[in-house]
């Protein structure tokens, strides 16, 4: 999954190459924590089984020899090293999409949180979704007239440090009314801080000085620059971690699972990626030729594609262009993770949403091809989930250990999913560091029907405020055509006029037909059916 609109006002282009080489991929270094420029602020505070071809070789190369030349260990480290999930900054949201007026629930590592705005400090907050006086969740409370959280059960309220301010069922003086101050009376606070647009916060309640003392993931400072331009998407997604990492780190798909989108079929060509390093922290590469993807993970769920097309065009000549596909996959519960893609390019801008006043196309415009993306993968996907889940349990061990036994990956196109399962395995203990006891939970994409799972609304139109205003704006608009039809349906017969009876027949016939068209269109924030073999 590549989620970027390259297909709406643009050529489409494919992750494929023409030679391969094994040039030096460029660097993403994480810079140091910086305070964003204005216009980083104002943008985004406002707003990756292939089939094996015949060979014509005469010389026999076994399958695990073909599948060791693709499949390299760590050269930074000669053993495992032991990687902390909790230890990390995760963005969760972003912030453009959080309403403050509002509590919102969320899931990290299999923990809730509900995540809400302080206003008398100015600052998200993230607390343990539970009141301590009777474990309700708070994420169903709302933001009293003090701007504290009241727990919608019996009112206790908490501020911003997750102290309790007010218990209303206590007395005013003797034991009860000291009650507010008790330690067992606070909720769980965990360390927050925002970045580029990004809520993110540290899982780890009694990790203070370590979150202090560590930068977030840093987009790269493209992002930054007037020739770039940039949009932003989430989508809660439901299959694991592991396998929506698999997924972006395999461009191969594109060509197929994106058909017209943001890939073509018949483009199709060998990949032949190298890799430049990898250890504990993740790993880096690339391929040589035109287009160019260079690739980077950065550990635990941060997921870097450039790529870089070469192209000339009529009067302007020799141009680079530059696409950036930055994502966060974030491992919000077992089978179930959050997708927050950044992308830019400095390309075709007048067909991206910006601040400019020339950039008119809408945010959720935009959305509505970004989550074709996501539903051409989900079924997939699902589909693999399944299959994995049940090699595991029928005694093939775990997943990441026997992958390249249970899959068949002979091509360098499958480099970098290879990389990311030997992380996983080496270091990243097979599986994110879960709280609670996950074993005990069903994957949904065991139980889920194909509808649930390409479910747009829930996934993304309600987490997601463009969309989200933009639905009600079209349901609104449908119920006005609706009101204009039968309007002029209930007055055609009668004036006496025959020409304005007509007028009023056709404005009937006319307000029926958009409204029409306009419950087709609000269908891409709903529901849409995925059929890849209906896309010719």
């Amino acid at each position: 999954m590549i989620v970027v609109s390259l297909a709406s006002s643009t050529p489409i282009f494919t992750s494929s190459t023409a030679a391969a080489g094994g040039g030096s991929p460029p660097q993403f270094p994480l810079p140091p924590r910086k305070i964003p420029s204005q216009k980083r602020r104002k943008l985004f505070n406002n707003p990756l089984r292939v089939a094996a071809p015949p060979s014509n070789s005469t010389t026999a190369i076994s399958e695990e020899d073909q599948q060791k030349s693709i499949d390299p260990e760590d050269s930074d480290e000669q053993s495992p090293s032991k990687f902390s999930w909790r230890d990390h900054w995760y963005p969760v949201s972003l912030v453009e999409d959080l309403d403050p007026l509002y509590p919102t629930p969320f899931q990290l590592l299999n923990r809730d949180l509900v995540l809400w705005f302080d206003k008398s400090a100015s600052q998200w907050v993230a607390l343990d979704d539970k009141c301590p006086h009777r474990l309700a969740p708070l994420s169903e409370g709302r933001i009293d007239e003090n701007g504290h959280l009241q727990c919608s059960y019996h009112g206790w309220s908490f501020d911003g440090s997750g102290s309790c301010k007010r218990i209303p069922q206590a007395t005013s003086v003797g034991p009860e009314a000291r009650a507010v101050n008790s330690p067992r009376a606070c909720a769980t606070r965990f360390p927050t801080l925002v970045s580029q647009g990004l809520l993110f916060v540290w899982p780890d309640e009694n990790g203070w000085e370590r979150a202090q003392a560590t930068s977030p993931p840093m987009l790269p400072d493209d992002f930054d620059t007037p020739e770039f331009s940039s949009v932003t998407i989430q989508r809660d997604l439901y299959y694991g971690y592991d396998t929506l990492m698999e997924n972006v780190s395999d461009p191969s798909h594109i060509d197929f699972a994106h058909h017209k989108v943001t890939g073509r079929r018949d483009r199709a060509k060998p990949l032949p990626f190298k890799m430049e390093s990898n250890g504990a922290w993740g790993f880096a590469g690339a391929n040589e030729g035109n287009p160019k993807i260079s690739a980077k993970f950065v550990a635990p769920c941060y997921y870097i594609n450039k790529i870089e097309i070469d192209t000339k065009l009529p009067v302007v000549g020799e141009q680079k262009w530059v696409i950036w596909i930055c994502s966060f996959n974030v491992p919000m519960a077992p089978g179930k993770t959050r997708s927050i893609v950044c992308s830019a390019r400095n390309f075709f801008q007048f067909s991206m949403p910006g601040p400019a006043w020339w950039q008119v196309v809408p945010r959720w415009n935009e959305h509505w091809t970004s989550n074709k993306v996501y539903d051409g993968d989900m079924i997939v996907l699902q589909g693999q989930e399944k299959v994995f889940l049940s090699q595991s349990t029928e005694g093939s061990g775990n997943v990441n250990e026997q992958y390249t036994k249970i899959t068949f990956t002979p091509t360098q196109a499958d480099r970098f999913v290879l990389a990311f399962r030997n992380w996983l395995r080496r270091h990243g203990n097979n599986q994110p560091q879960w709280f609670g006891t996950p074993d005990l939970q069903t994957l949904p994409s065991t139980i889920l029907s194909k509808r649930q799972m390409l479910d747009r609304f829930e996934q993304h139109t309600l987490k997601c405020s463009s969309c989200r205003n933009a639905h009600k704006n079209f349901e609104t608009l449908q119920k006005f055509f609706i009101g204009a039809a039968v309007v002029f349906a209930a007055t055609a017969g009668i004036p006496p006029d025959m020409q304005i009876r007509v007028f009023f027949g056709a404005g009937a016939i006319l307000s029926a037909g958009l409204a029409y068209t306009v419950n087709e269109l609000q269908k891409n924030f709903v529901f849409v059916d995925y059929i890849h073999a209906d896309i010719d």
